[in-house]
């Protein structure tokens, strides 16, 4: 297959504008940005939104077209609060008389005026997209924490699946990568707060839905692709393409995992891309990987500029994978190997990703919260959490389960991989949203049934008491892994969306079990 040329992308030199001060998108520049002249008694406009409920007077409201609603439907109301301009693909049918410009993509228009209205904030600050199907947030975690050991925490960002850092502010986020209006409000409100720096985990949804449209990236990496999201990409291969696209924009370093067959054929497919990866021949080659001094994980990368020598405190081959990669794509940019050592040494524990909730100690098993809600995903946590039971003759038992309103063949895979590796999995309700709790729970059991000689599993759908059944049945030595949710606060169900935080309520359940043990 030919290899692809790298897009370039022109970046206006327009002057910086703050969140205090917009950019005013007068009727020339509009016409720039759209295409088309807005209607004669628009004379501008200082704000964009797609929420109808965010409009206000001046504001432009587009118009988004939805998976569930069309956004055209939303008009009536942007209008009554003042909006000044509908962007939209189709004329409203509940619009008439409103100042309507009809544009061939609206998700598009949104990304374009996003950047516009926030004056280009990318242009200001070097930008590093992180993607791939697993190890995305703990990969953009380990880059940041080397970016802000190499230029001060105070001047680096981060946007991920589990919050926003703008310096030494920090805010739970919403989703991995949220609408293109809130990525360059974001980013410009780090701009404004002397970052210079900023990691931004690009999910598909990202690339495929416009988000981080507009975006100037000077750097990207690719951790591996799995089955997922094929609720929205339809197949694997559109799912690859949506992760390709980010390689076509970003300027500067480009890294690929080479022990992912995707990551090989993005580095032969897109002009720039180099490789990191244990495989030979990858140009940043991870060696010697064994255990650390410290408890953790020790290996060297052997780069063009020499060897790196990293001791890391993350457990496991696949979290060798997600710091080397960090770690490749720093060197590229130039970050000095001290800087680099410093950060891996320290890295702090990420939010979800294999987070020892409970260490063992006094009740004697330990208790990990892992994110990983995908076959491959869970396969990689449990063979770890098999590493570490296996050290203490222990078992491991797993609480598991997979989404609603999702990809459904990846149920049974889920089934199967647990069964396999666990001694007991207790499978329950993760974010059923509209779909049957017991439905879903079918199906993944299912799989589990199908492995011969793997481990028992009872199903409980609550998912407090699921927890709570794994953690009455854990023995000294054991590692209990709860999976899916990670770093999450809601579960979405059938009846509606109710607080729930994995971690949070373990210490709750273990901290009741310790006042009954003392007899309190």
């Amino acid at each position: 297959m030919p290899r692809v040329r790298a897009r370039q992308t022109r970046v206006p030199q327009a002057a910086l504008a703050t969140l205090r001060d917009v950019v005013f998108l007068d009727r020339k520049r509009l016409t720039e940005l759209l295409g088309e002249e807005p209607p004669a008694e628009v004379p501008g406009v200082d704000g964009v939104t797609h929420d109808s409920r965010r409009a206000r007077p001046g504001s432009a409201f587009v118009a988004v077209p939805g998976m569930k609603h069309d956004g055209t439907s939303f008009v009536p109301d942007a209008l009554s609060r003042g909006a000044a301009l509908v962007v939209a693909e189709k004329r409203p049918a509940d619009g008439e008389g409103a100042p309507v410009v009809v544009v061939p993509d609206a998700r598009g228009a949104l990304a374009e005026l996003s950047r516009a209205v926030f004056g280009d904030p990318s242009a200001g600050m070097r930008v590093h997209g992180v993607t791939g199907t697993n190890g995305k947030t703990t990969t953009s975690y380990a880059l940041h924490a080397i970016l802000s050991e190499a230029y001060g925490a105070e001047r680096c960002g981060l946007m991920t699946t589990a919050e926003t850092i703008s310096g030494g502010m920090r805010r739970p986020s919403v989703r991995t990568t949220p609408e293109s209006v809130e990525v360059q409000s974001t980013l410009r409100e780090m701009l404004d707060d002397g970052v210079r720096h900023a990691v931004v985990e690009v999910s598909s949804h990202g690339v495929a839905l416009k988000r981080v449209s507009g975006t100037r990236f000077r750097g990207a990496l690719f951790t591996n692709l799995t089955r997922d999201h094929l609720d929205l990409h339809g197949s694997m291969e559109e799912y690859y393409r949506a992760k390709r696209e980010l390689f076509l924009w970003a300027e500067g370093p480009k890294l690929a995992n080479a022990d992912d067959a995707h990551g090989r054929r993005l580095a032969g497919e897109v002009e720039g891309v180099r490789t990191f990866g244990v495989a030979g021949d990858a140009d940043y080659r991870v060696e010697r990987v064994g255990p650390g001094e410290s408890g953790g994980t020790a290996f060297s990368i052997l780069h063009p500029g020499g060897v790196l020598e990293l001791e890391s405190p993350l457990l496991g081959g696949y979290n060798v994978e997600n710091v080397a990669g960090a770690a490749s794509l720093a060197l590229a940019l130039g970050v000095g190997e001290e800087a680099i050592l410093r950060a891996v040494r320290g890295m702090p524990q990420v939010p979800g990703r294999f987070e020892r909730v409970a260490p063992s100690g006094e009740l004697g098993f330990e208790v990990i919260v892992d994110y990983a809600h995908t076959d491959a995903g869970l396969e990689v946590v449990l063979e770890v959490a098999r590493e570490v039971a296996d050290r203490s003759l222990g078992r491991v038992i797993c609480v598991y389960g997979a989404a609603g309103d999702r990809d459904g063949a990846k149920r049974p895979l889920m089934g199967k991989v647990a069964a396999r590796l666990a001694d007991f999995g207790v499978i329950t309700t993760d974010d059923a949203y509209t779909e049957d709790p017991a439905k879903i729970a079918r199906e993944v059991a299912a799989g589990a049934e199908g492995v011969p000689g793997g481990g028992d599993h009872e199903v409980v759908l609550d998912r407090r008491e699921a927890i709570e059944r794994a953690l009455r049945g854990a023995r000294p030595g054991d590692v209990v892994v709860v999976a899916g949710k990670g770093h999450e606060r809601v579960q979405h169900l059938p009846e509606g969306d109710v607080p729930f935080h994995d971690a949070s309520v373990v210490r709750e359940l273990l901290a009741e079990r310790k006042k009954i043990r003392k007899g309190g």
